[in-house]
């Protein structure tokens, strides 16, 4: 029998291996990436959610130290082959005006973030847009490179893991067995289910149902000088995120109820649009990849962190939507904390699957 059984190597699954590791548990982690590659890999790594004060205290709480936790991973891991210039402490700039850009700095205002007004040409010179907010200490994590140091320091540390995929959960007295697609049966004292949006099929194993939904996104990447684009650029439409070598991500589409993960001539379109309209000089620049992923989509603004209903020992870390990448480590501290009996750093009832006191207050 397994002590604590992972399912999913995404950023939730991973950092949430690192913690229980740090705790002296012995831990395996299921990952098939290359049937369900994570949505942590395809994305951006804005270390922010998109308009941040469009979302409820529940998703703040898990966002406004995003880059200080990634400041404390990214030196932890430099012995791992993550280099300091993989976080970009570009700042992010965000669109905005009249009540909009109120709101904004009274958000920031409420939540000790520093913001200021600004227009677009203050940090992106040849840009297109208006007035927005400038948000200095926020920047963005590469994420393909953060998710490859993470495993090597899962490694380091004596987690096991095993490519196979997960095909349904069966609880026990305590945590349950897990059964794979290559007709293994593995059983742990301790499980969770973290396998972004192939999750609610695990979770209907378990009769337990939420409202999720996959969302495919794609996204372009353009390779241009270092400092072209110095800053993350938020618009309404989309966002153009540098990284400290020049390349630069155009995203992102928003596509519901979409598994797929082949990106599609219409979707490079769009970026390619977005990404001109944002900033003209890239209408003459061939953009060098092109990829899609899927995201865990919910339609509750914030996660579900917590044991699931009706077992004992099998936890789920489902629904980040778009925010998983900022809110990951201290999602992977909530569950750490529950899993081990300890007493959480948050309200845990804000994020159960069955709770009276969750709200969006």
């Amino acid at each position: 029998m397994d002590d604590v059984l992972i399912i999913g190597g995404g950023i939730v699954g991973l950092l949430s291996a690192l913690a229980l590791a740090d705790r002296g548990r012995r831990v395996t982690l299921l990952d098939a990436p290359r049937r369900h590659p994570p949505a942590s890999w395809a994305g951006g790594g804005i270390l922010s959610p998109l308009y941040h004060w469009r979302y409820p205290e529940p998703m703040n709480r898990l966002t406004l130290d995003g880059p200080r936790r990634y400041r404390d991973l990214v030196r932890r891991l430099a012995g791992n082959g993550l280099d300091p210039s993989d976080l970009c402490e570009s700042g992010l700039w965000v669109e905005a005006d009249g009540a909009e850009a109120e709101r904004g700095l009274a958000w920031a205002q409420a939540h000790g973030q520093r913001c200021q007004v600004a227009p677009l040409s203050a940090h992106l010179p040849e840009g297109r847009a208006g007035q927005g907010l400038w948000f200095p200490e926020i920047g963005n994590i590469r994420n393909p490179r953060m998710l490859k140091a993470l495993r090597a320091g899962l490694r380091d540390r004596g987690v096991t893991r095993i490519e196979a995929r997960a095909t349904a959960v069966r609880p026990g007295e305590q945590g349950g067995e897990v059964r794979l697609d290559n007709g293994e049966r593995r059983r742990a004292s301790t499980v969770l289910i973290s396998a972004g949006a192939w999750s609610p099929d695990l979770l209907a194993s378990l009769g337990v149902t939420v409202p999720l939904f996959p969302a495919k996104g794609e996204m372009l990447l353009y390779r241009l000088a270092p400092g072209q684009v110095p800053a993350t650029i938020l618009t309404e439409q989309g966002y153009l995120i540098p990284r400290a070598d020049g390349a630069v991500l155009a995203g992102s589409t928003l596509r519901k109820d979409d598994a797929s993960t082949s990106p599609t001539a219409a979707g490079r379109r769009t970026l390619e649009t977005m990404a001109a309209g944002i900033l003209p000089m890239l209408a003459e620049c061939r953009p060098a990849h092109h990829w899609a992923g899927v995201r865990p989509g919910s339609e509750r603004d914030w996660p579900w962190l917590g044991e699931v209903p009706g077992t004992r020992g099998v936890f789920a870390a489902v629904g980040h939507h778009r925010n998983g990448l900022v809110s990951a480590p201290a999602s992977a501290e909530l569950l750490a904390q529950l899993m081990c009996g300890e007493s959480p750093f948050l309200d845990p009832a804000d994020y159960a699957f069955v709770s009276s006191s969750a709200s969006s207050s």
